[in-house]
């Protein structure tokens, strides 16, 4: 069960043990607190630093990353924000940039910001000389409360999301809740949308303290909460499934549809398209539909994810620029494929028999679902004058 609340002073760095199957790394977190981050780096005596971020971040926060890098030599590598960023040419030129400028085997990779400089950031640790150390500071909701609870680090393939990657341990986690208070709203709204999912999924007793907040996001107390409540959540399925190949796989609650409406939309409108977290709560109510189609989720329970995905300021409905045939192709290649015996007429999916109980396939919550329950589902969200009624309170 998630603690609700947080006892002791607000200010300066709390921690938060994060154990992954048999890794463990601590996760660093307070208000006002960048002094004490910097410390924490300096602290891994690194002979430079190569901090991976974004031109939209380095332009929001250059200060910041000055102040955490101090007297260490520091390379900056940034790319124009969004999903260019997670592919082979931008690895590639990353890797080669960092070896230029002198990286050694006591560099650290330091990843600042969301959650796709995190995983580029990642990968880059991993392959250079066979592994260096990694800190994640993310600057973003999604990335402090989902991304970085995680050994995965990933980037897209031609085909699909987050095809090419590994599993990669950071030496720590650090980050400061002023980042979020800064973020416009359609990013923090974001974030919050995989912590609505970790509830749904996983803890539905933390569902009244979500709601609590949702109207007081940018108060520290709220985003601490949050941070907090995530830890909590994610740490409670990962702690015995270092690689989220089995009891973890239910953090993939919304994402087959999710991942594939959000590279639909991000084909068509660029950078313009829905973002990370609003995608999966889209992907949520697809599964919440053909969960309610099989008689497993109760109309109440299907009502409860559309109050909370429409409390988070998300239109549950599929954008204009999305069409129901291209996310059906694009969901044919979701990478859970291979988890479940082959069906050429179906994907592996998460569906929930209640909230908080995912139905299991043997010892793997997924279960194989039909193009046509698909498209089924697709088609209400398609139609929000279909959708379920939204039940408040």
């Amino acid at each position: 069960m998630v603690s609700t609340s947080l006892s002791g002073d607000e200010s300066g760095l709390r921690s938060r043990p994060i154990v992954i199957g048999e890794q463990s790394f601590p996760y660093y977190f307070g208000r006002d607190c960048i002094t004490e981050i910097g410390a924490a780096i300096a602290a891994l005596g690194a002979d430079r630093l190569v901090f991976v971020t974004d031109d939209e971040v380095l332009s929001r926060y250059r200060r910041d990353i000055d102040r955490l890098a101090g007297s260490i030599p520091s390379l900056i590598l940034s790319h124009p924000s969004g999903e260019s960023m997670k592919t082979l040419t931008c690895l590639s030129g990353h890797l080669e940039n960092a070896l230029r400028a002198g990286i050694t085997r006591r560099s650290v990779v330091v990843s600042f910001g969301g959650g796709v400089p995190g995983n580029l950031a990642g990968l880059m640790a991993n392959l250079l000389f066979r592994g260096v150390r990694l800190v994640h500071v993310p600057t973003t909701t999604i990335a402090a409360m989902d991304s970085v609870l995680s050994l995965k680090q990933a980037i897209n393939s031609e085909v699909g999301k987050n095809h090419l990657g590994t599993y990669y341990a950071p030496e720590a986690v650090f980050t400061d809740v002023e980042f979020f208070t800064t973020l416009p709203e359609r990013e923090l709204r974001s974030g919050l949308c995989e912590m609505a999912k970790n509830c749904l999924a996983i803890d539905p007793s933390a569902l009244a303290g979500l709601r609590a907040v949702i109207g007081n996001m940018t108060a520290p107390d709220s985003l601490l909460w949050l941070l907090d409540a995530s830890i909590a959540a994610k740490s409670a399925v990962t702690r015995d499934d270092t690689y989220e190949r089995g009891a973890g796989l239910v953090l993939e609650y919304g994402h087959t549809v999710g991942h594939a409406i959000e590279i639909c939309d991000h084909r068509v409108r660029g950078t313009a398209g829905l973002p990370h977290g609003a995608a999966i709560a889209l992907g949520m109510l697809v599964a919440a539909h053909i969960s309610h189609a099989r008689g497993w989720l109760s109309d109440d329970e299907v009502s409860v994810h559309y109050e909370i995905v429409t409390g988070l300021g998300v239109e549950p409905a599929l954008p204009d620029s999305v069409r129901i045939d291209d996310v059906l192709a694009v969901v044919a290649g979701d990478n859970k494929r291979g988890y479940l015996p082959p069906r050429p007429d179906a994907v592996p999916f998460v569906l929930l028999r209640a909230l908080g109980r995912p139905e299991y396939t043997g010892d793997l919550p997924l279960v194989p679902v039909a193009v046509r329950e698909i498209r089924a589902a697709l088609d209400v969200i398609a139609q929000p004058s279909a959708s379920a009624p939204v039940v408040v309170g």
